[in-house]
């Protein structure tokens, strides 16, 4: 194993890489998966600072309802700690949204926590939904 971060996708090992999982070991301390911006936004990747509260560390992917271009923009940010509580409520209610046998009035009321939830990861990008940087 090398002691050189790479990203876990197309090996670099420049280009701002970022943490987006860790692997618990059971005889030592694990290690970290990295990935870089281009392969951040390519694969829709969470940075591992604001994975949701309950995550294990594995790899999160934004849901579909994120636009590119907000995954884009997050990728660009210095800090996503911020970012942990809209995961928290973004992604459990994308889920209950894309839900078959969700009752309308429950998937409607998700709908409108993602709804929030993204204008609330635009903002925290310093940006407005269809502004170009």
């Amino acid at each position: 194993m090398s002691l050189v971060p790479r990203c876990m996708y197309c090996d670099a090992t420049e280009g701002g890489l970022v943490a987006v999982a860790l692997v618990a070991s059971g005889s030592g301390p694990g290690w970290t998966y990295h990935a870089c911006r281009t392969c951040r936004i390519g694969e829709r990747l969470v940075p591992l600072a604001c994975h949701p509260s309950d995550s294990w560390g594995g790899v999160h992917q934004w849901p579909e309802a994120v636009p590119r271009d907000l995954v884009a923009r997050i990728a660009d940010l210095d800090s996503t700690r911020e970012l942990r509580p809209i995961t928290d409520r973004l992604f459990p209610a994308a889920v209950i949204t894309r839900g078959r046998f969700t009752p309308e009035h429950r998937r409607e009321l998700a709908q409108s926590v993602v709804s929030a939830a993204l204008t609330d990861l635009w903002t925290a990008a310093g940006s407005t939904p269809g502004t170009t940087p």
